[in-house]
Order: structure tokens, then C-alpha cells, then sequence
């Protein structure tokens, strides 16, 4: 009860800042304190919001968020709880909304507030229990006059369900080629939960927190989660009011999920149909280690820091090579079976296609004519990157690359892999 006698206290509380004059006298307050003790007494109260509460409606969806002219279409709806994951009505408790005369905003808060035991005075007094009893036992009128008054707030114009021309429409075809004509309402109990729970995700205290920690680049032991691609829209205008009491409270803002379909990308990797180096390497990729490796050639030093510097550039390039094979790997297992690839030679197909992952760790055969394709390529690349500036380079270089390679490829198993 100590929400109700709260409510009571903070309304007495804004008609006396609203009536009571800086320059009043002790007894013009004493009177306006007698006033808003007699308006706000049960006795005198209760009667009239029973009055009153025939001017609202509750519901769950609003017809008003779909046009601000549309008429009230008093609907309670409830849906069944299903572990599907989506945020829908059934799946979810959420506060039921209100609509009418904004004026008579008070009652419909009066009748939200919790009881003893957390449910709402409306529902007490829907099941008539002891505390309802007690709490609408006044002299000035009876307790069914009060429950009948107040429980107009759930009752549809001759108890019958309607929509409005001004309410969003659509024809849903069902069998037969016949179609459901639905009316598409706004469940501002579900929008008031998820508005909620993104504020408490973005603006609550710990995740400010967690934030300002990111910010400043500190680690934060519980750190923070967030939505993103949301849109904000408003209802209502200057008047969120007139749309609902839950569009009120909220400012008149609401959140909207993402629900566009995915973006397709263009698939980025192109499949080998007859050799890989030559169809998905590109020689501008090699630019720089291809101009490295013409550096230490050009010193024409035969030492062994310039071997190993030739080496490991070789080594670099190699692994630039594997990194591109991966994302063939990573598109699409068993690709190289199709006919549209069979002039692929055979150990391509074992080192790019993770089908054939088995025969590419269990055989070496395959080691040998990639080598020498890599190689073949690793020459022919240098040349058409330097041009005019490249070394003229001949079998016996392809050899050595070729036996470079295989050494590299069988003492790197993340390079086989």
C-alpha cells in the first residue's frame, strides 16, 4: 500500500505548488491544505475516477501510432510464450498502455500501481480480493458502483472489436486463394520494454562505466553490450499524450530494430577453373616484397646475411601465396569436384580444397608440381613487377626456387595446411 498512499501524497503535493501563491497568507494555505486533504482522500477521490475512467481505454496495441486521427480500438491482446527467440507479445511481460483523454492520464496510473504483492490494483480488483475490498470500502460510495467504474477501462464499445479506415491495412493471403484483411497495430508495451532495456544497456551506470574504461583504454572486468544499426522515431509530435499514456512517458520516442534484409556481397574469391597462380593472383598484391627481393639481388653480394635476406622475402611471398589459397579453402568445401573445375590439375585441387584436407597431409607427390608452378610463377611475376629492371633469370634459378620451396612447404606444416 505504500505506493498507493505515495501517489496520493506526491498529486496533493503538485496542487498545492500549482494553487499556493508566494505572497499567500498562513491562513490561504491552511485552507488550500484543507482543500487538497479533502480532494485527495479516498472518499472523495475514488468516486470520481470511477467517473472518469470510462474516458480511457487499456490495451496492448495503439491504434493512434498509426494515425493520430484514427479511433480507439480497444484490444487486450496476449500471446502464447514460444522459446523462438523473437521479441513479440506473448514472449515477454510487458506493461499494458492506455488511450483516451489525456487528462484522465491519473487514473490509469492509480490503477497500475503495485499492491502488497507486486500485482496492480486493477488486477486485484478484476479478481475481487481481500485487499481490493479493503481498499475501495468508502462511505461515499459502494464497492461494485467503484469496481464496475473502474473496470470500464477494459471494456470495448458494445463489447465489440472493430478497426478504423485510418489504421495501416493489408490483405494476408491465406488457402483457397482466400485473403485475411488484418490491421496492423502498434504493441507500445513491447516497444516501451525493448526502449527499456537499450536504455539500461547504453546509459545505465555500469555501462557508462564500462564505456569511459574503453575510452581511456582500461580493461573492465564486466564490460558492456550494446545494439547496433537502431533508428529512433517519435510519435505524437508536441503531444505524445494524445497517441497513448506509454508514448507519454517515453517523450514520444521509440526504438526500431533492424529488420532489412542482409547485404550479399559479391563474392569476392574467384575459384580456379585451370590454375590458380595465374587466375587468382594478382602481381600487384606482390608489388613490394617482388621489389625487395630485386634489392638484395642487385647488391651482388654472396654472403650469408644476403641469402637469408633473399630467403626469408621468398619465405614472405610464399606465405602471401598460402594466405590467398586460405580464403579459397574458406569459401566453399568440395568446389573443385564440380565438372565446371575439372581442368584444374589434380594437386591444385588437393593443396586448395579442403575435401581433399586427407590426401594433402597424409601424401607428398602433390609437393612436387606445386613447387614448380610456384616457382614458375614467383619468376614470372618478378619479371613483369620490374620490367625493363628485372635480372634475366633462367632454368637453373627456377630449379633452385623449385628446391627452395619444397624445402620451405615440407619444414612449414602451416604452410601445407
Amino acid at each position: 500500500m505504500e505506493a498507493i498512499h505515495q501517489f496520493f501524497a506526491d498529486r496533493k503535493a503538485a496542487w498545492l505548488k500549482a494553487k499556493v501563491k508566494s505572497d499567500a497568507t498562513d491562513e490561504e494555505k491552511a485552507n488550500l491544505e484543507q482543500q487538497a486533504s479533502e480532494r485527495f482522500a479516498l472518499a472523495s477521490w475514488l468516486p470520481d475516477a470511477a467517473k472518469r475512467a470510462k474516458q480511457i481505454y487499456i490495451v496492448s496495441h495503439a491504434s493512434k501510432f498509426s494515425h493520430s486521427s484514427a479511433k480507439r480500438i480497444p484490444i487486450v491482446a496476449k500471446g502464447k510464450f514460444k522459446a523462438d527467440g523473437y521479441l513479440r507479445t506473448g514472449n515477454l511481460d510487458y506493461e499494458l498502455d492506455a488511450i483516451g483523454n489525456a487528462a484522465v492520464i491519473d487514473v490509469y496510473k492509480f490503477l497500475s500501481l503495485p499492491m502488497s504483492d507486486s500485482r496492480p490494483v486493477l488486477e486485484h480488483l478484476e479478481a475481487d480480493t481481500s485487499e481490493a475490498k479493503a481498499l475501495f470500502s468508502i462511505s461515499s460510495a459502494s464497492y461494485e458502483e467503484l469496481k464496475e467504474g473502474f473496470l470500464s477501462v477494459k471494456q470495448s464499445e458494445g463489447n465489440k472489436t472493430y478497426s478504423d479506415r485510418l489504421v495501416k491495412q493489408v490483405y494476408f493471403p491465406v488457402a483457397d486463394n482466400q485473403y485475411h484483411l488484418l490491421s496492423l497495430l502498434t504493441p507500445s508495451g513491447v516497444m516501451t520494454k525493448l526502449k527499456t532495456t537499450v536504455d539500461a544497456m547504453r546509459f545505465s551506470e555500469p555501462a557508462s562505466e564500462a564505456r569511459e574504461s574503453r575510452r581511456n583504454g582500461k580493461l573492465h572486468e564486466e564490460g558492456y553490450d550494446d545494439i547496433l544499426d537502431l533508428t529512433v522515431t517519435g510519435y505524437g509530435g508536441t503531444q505524445p499524450q494524445n497517441v497513448s499514456v506509454l508514448n507519454s512517458q517515453n517523450a514520444g520516442r521509440a526504438y526500431l530494430l533492424m529488420s532489412a534484409p542482409p547485404m550479399i556481397e559479391k563474392r569476392a574469391v574467384r575459384l580456379p577453373t585451370n590454375d590458380f597462380f595465374s587466375q587468382s593472383l594478382r602481381s600487384w598484391l606482390f608489388k613490394e616484397p617482388m621489389h625487395e627481393l630485386h634489392k638484395f639481388m642487385a647488391l651482388d653480394i654472396n654472403n650469408m646475411k644476403i641469402r637469408a635476406a633473399i630467403s626469408n622475402t621468398i619465405i614472405y611471398i610464399a606465405k602471401m601465396v598460402v594466405k590467398e589459397a586460405s580464403t579459397i579453402r574458406d569459401a566453399e568445401t568440395g568446389w573443385s569436384a564440380r565438372a565446371h573445375y575439372q581442368g584444374l590439375e589434380e594437386y591444385q585441387r588437393i593443396w586448395l580444397d579442403d575435401a581433399n584436407v586427407t590426401l594433402r597431409l597424409e601424401q607428398s607427390e602433390w609437393i612436387k608440381p606445386l613447387s614448380r608452378q610456384f616457382a614458375r610463377w614467383l619468376l614470372d611475376t618478378y619479371e613483369k613487377v620490374l620490367s625493363a629492371d628485372a635480372f634475366t633469370l633462367g632454368d637453373q634459378e627456377l630449379f633452385h626456387v623449385e628446391s627452395f620451396i619444397i624445402e620451405t612447404l615440407e619444414a612449414d606444416e602451416e604452410l601445407l595446411k
